[in-house]
């Protein structure tokens, strides 16, 4: 599971106003007109990460969206932690 607060980069007791910072400064950061002289991998690369922030935001910002999420983060049951280690290594790797 994507813990979207760690995404944007704020804690979870949050404010709207700074969800929505977080939100403004990375789609600033990983949009494709920002990021002049990369090549197509590192492109994808950062297109992915938009993807995600726009997610994480879009959850972040509806409040019933955003009490379910935190209902089932809280809920998340680690049954192998080897696997789940290896899980956000291969999703930022």
């Amino acid at each position: 599971m994507i813990n979207h607060f760690r995404v944007l980069g704020v804690k979870t007791n949050a404010s709207d106003d700074d969800i929505k910072k977080a939100y403004k400064r990375l789609a600033n950061k990983f949009h494709p007109d920002k990021l002049h002289g990369l090549n197509d991998d590192e492109k994808d690369t950062a297109a992915t990460q938009l993807q995600r922030v726009k997610l994480a935001y879009d959850v972040l910002s509806d409040p019933k969206q955003r009490a379910a999420f935190i209902k089932d983060f809280n809920n998340v049951i680690v049954t192998d932690p080897a696997a789940a280690m290896q899980e956000l290594w291969d999703q930022y790797y």
